[in-house]
């Protein structure tokens, strides 16, 4: 993301917010989180360009982390106001967990999502460059109506941009490169729109875990280890993940070594090469996308239970349902994927299209393809 486009939308997201509240002005060397303080609900701080190095606190709802930038209150907007190619970059002095943070005061991110109450409402972040954090570079919780747009997240050491337990919100225009995890999550959240942005250099490119209503569209994941996962995964306070849409997306040579940091994560569990997965999903479309030259698979569905080889006993236990149900995929341009796969999957799918026959009512309707298995893929009616 070239830095003239960052300051020019960071620029116009201030002057709007000028017209209706007032906006703070802070200096190089002086403190984004002082400012952030000092704000009022609906306020907008403008950062100069310039590299920051806060002193951090404890992090709102995880107090055991030490948070860089930490806002607790309604609408507030962080706009970084790059000029001439010089970035406003927040970087980690040492030890610190997380870069901006948004966070409501006394979270509880396991009934957040049905309470309005329990969600701070608006959070805006645009135009900051995030950089080497321990957890996350931006990271949002229990938030409702969010805007994260123009921003760079580079070598935050597992997730690049991450909303959690959210709904009703925007990541657009980003860069996200060097996580060991994901570059851009989107976690137990609704109504999420996913758009023109880039991932290159991560574990997974985009994730999207139990969600419900969220679009992945027009961004480009190349060089992770995995472009694009769509799960299902268990013990978690939302046990579904249904009616998402990924289209449009160019997923291209994810071939990266997987670098995860904790192995008990199921990023870990992703074999370089991977290009999209659907895990245990169901209602998931995938369409129109181009997927090219991913080392193990194209587009796979499957099923949690036999994706992670877990016996009969524990696949019992687990709290979702471990099956692909009722997927579309159809009109992508999927070739040249498999050719040199991962000892990690099966070898029947080293393909470009790729189904391990479990689930019910999952389809494949014109895609352009030269490999697939099964043979025959259920056509959609």
């Amino acid at each position: 993301m070239r830095a003239c486009s960052i300051a020019f939308a960071a620029a116009s997201l201030l002057f709007t917010a000028q017209a209706s509240a007032k906006s703070v002005v802070v200096h190089p060397g002086e403190s984004i989180q002082a400012a952030v303080d000092g704000a009022k609900a609906g306020d907008t701080i403008a950062v100069l360009p310039g590299t920051y190095h806060e002193p951090g606190a404890p992090c709102p709802g995880d107090p055991s982390h030490m948070c860089a930038v930490s806002v607790t209150k309604p609408r507030i907007s962080l706009v970084g106001l790059a000029k001439h190619g010089r970035p406003v970059v927040l970087e980690n002095p040492g030890g610190q967990e997380r870069g901006i943070t948004f966070v409501p005061p006394d979270v509880d991110p396991a009934t957040c999502l049905d309470s309005d109450a329990g969600r701070l409402s608006g959070a805006s972040v645009a135009g900051f460059t995030v950089n080497g954090f321990d957890g996350q570079g931006i990271f949002l919780l229990c938030v409702d109506r969010f805007s994260i747009k123009f921003n760079e997240t580079n070598d935050n050491a597992e997730y690049g941009i991450f909303p959690s337990h959210s709904t009703n919100g925007a990541v657009s225009f980003n860069v996200a490169t060097g996580s060991h995890d994901t570059g851009i999550y989107i976690g137990q959240s609704r109504n999420v729109h996913v758009d023109h942005n880039l991932a290159r250099d991560n574990v997974s490119g985009f994730e999207v875990e139990n969600d419900t209503d969220v679009r992945v569209d027009h961004n480009v994941a190349t060089g992770n280890t995995g472009g694009i996962l769509s799960f299902t995964l268990p013990f978690l306070d939302v046990k579904t993940n249904t009616g998402n849409r990924i289209d449009h997306n160019w997923v291209q040579a994810n071939n990266a070594p997987n670098t995860c940091i904790d192995p008990e994560d199921a990023v870990c569990g992703v074999p370089p090469g991977t290009g999209i997965l659907l895990l245990a999903v169901d209602a998931n479309h995938v369409d129109h996308n181009l997927v090219l030259n991913n080392d193990s698979y194209g587009i796979a569905v499957a099923n949690f239970c036999i994706a992670q080889q877990l016996p009969d006993d524990v696949c019992a236990s687990l709290d979702i349902d471990p099956d692909p149900d009722q997927n579309q995929v159809d009109h992508n341009a999927v070739f040249g994927n498999g050719g040199n796969p991962s000892p990690l999957i099966q070898p029947q799918f080293a393909v470009d299209l790729a189904w391990d026959e479990s689930g019910d009512g999952n389809c494949w309707a014109k895609n352009a393809n030269k490999t697939q298995f099964p043979d025959e893929l259920p056509s959609c009616k």
